[in-house]
């Protein structure tokens, strides 16, 4: 089993979408209930629609399939760990997501204007 991490956003294809763009794997999709994600590492994603917010989620079984990001949780914002953060600006900026840059890491919001932060690591 592995841990869960709940992000509400209003429009859930936009959030998967947007998530997807980061390098989580979409597992599982019920159409406006819920979108499970998987990184190559750290806990699962799973976006529900309502209102911008994170909380820890449920124990769920570990799909098979993965991403390619590595994600954590710190201080009740998502992190995703990056090899090298030039690159990933250009690869967010191909896929027209904007971002704010702040010393060693990038700031971005998803959809429902949940802060997540990119950085090496």
């Amino acid at each position: 089993m592995s841990e869960s991490v709940v992000v509400y956003v209003p429009d859930l294809g936009q959030g998967v979408s947007f998530y997807q763009a980061l390098g989580l794997a979409l597992e599982e999709l019920l159409p406006e209930r819920e979108a499970l994600l998987a990184p190559g590492e750290g806990p699962l994603l799973l976006l529900r629609p309502g209102a911008g917010g994170l909380e820890r989620g449920p124990q769920r079984p570990r799909p098979e399939g993965k991403g390619f990001a590595r994600l954590r949780l710190e201080e009740g914002r998502l992190v995703f760990l990056v090899e090298d953060l030039a690159h990933e600006r250009l690869r967010l900026a191909k896929y027209g997501l904007a971002f704010l840059e702040a010393g060693d890491h990038l700031l971005l919001f998803d959809p429902g204007e949940n802060p997540l932060l990119v950085r090496e690591g």
